[in-house]
């Protein structure tokens, strides 16, 4: 909402080549941060750009209508030199609001960017550079590990002398202590309370008698299971409803 519209060629007219526009979408970009001394707020936002297009290629566009103090891209471009994958973003700013005013007074009928070659590689040398990028040359790949590795070692050494710290006592003699290690990540606190102990069961028929009482009750309430199973049967038997198989 609120976009303005530039066409400009995509292609060169001047080499009889089959004519073919792009339309940019720009509006005023308005920030609440204070800008810094000596940089103007000019800014337009600015969308559909080339994917092959740099800050240079931008900045011939738009120079057209005044000069360009700066060409920042939303994106990140992780290999230099290629083109993104997709249509890129960006914020130019002017040097001053005139600029701005001319931008937005031209007719969106009319195709009023020239034709600006774009530097950035695609096809076969962008595929190549990605290549590349990825496989780096084996020495200046063993170069990068040694910085790694003497950086690595360095930390080590560090830490291990503020681990021990010296000291001399009354007799001359050279003690040697150790500093508390400190764990690297989140360090959990220690308690000082002991673990408690599990509470044992209470031991039950601990005396003979004990286990004699018990086993004379397991006997007595058998037999009373045992005389009440058997008056069930005969009572069934009696009814005629006792079918052992």
């Amino acid at each position: 909402k609120g976009f303005h519209t530039l066409r400009m060629w995509m292609t060169d007219p001047s080499e009889g080549e089959q004519k073919a526009t792009r339309t940019l979408y720009f509006k005023r970009h308005i920030t609440t941060q204070h800008s810094e001394e000596g940089v103007s707020d000019a800014i337009v936002f600015v969308l559909n750009l080339p994917c092959d297009f740099d800050n240079v290629n931008v900045e011939n566009v738009f120079s057209v209508y005044g000069s360009v103090h700066s060409v920042v891209f939303t994106e990140y471009q992780r290999i230099p030199g290629i083109a993104s994958d997709k249509p890129r973003n960006a914020h130019v700013t002017f040097e001053d609001e005139e600029s701005i005013n001319k931008l937005t007074s031209v007719s969106e009928q009319d195709v009023v960017a020239a034709y600006e070659p774009p530097r950035l590689a695609t096809g076969m040398k962008k595929w190549m550079a990605q290549y590349y990028h990825e496989r780096p040359d084996v020495s200046k790949l063993q170069q990068q590990v040694g910085r790694f590795m003497e950086a690595f070692d360095r930390q080590v050494k560090e830490e291990k002398a503020n681990l021990e710290t010296k000291e001399i006592d009354e007799d001359g003699f050279e003690l040697v202590k150790r500093k508390s290690r400190k764990l690297r990540g989140s360090v959990l606190p220690i308690s000082n309370a002991r673990p408690k102990k599990k509470k044992k069961a209470p031991v039950l028929n601990f005396y003979k008698n004990q286990k004699r009482e018990q086993q004379q009750k397991k006997l007595a309430l058998l037999r009373q299971k045992f005389e009440e199973d058997k008056e069930r049967i005969a009572e069934m038997r009696k009814q005629r409803k006792f079918k052992p198989y």
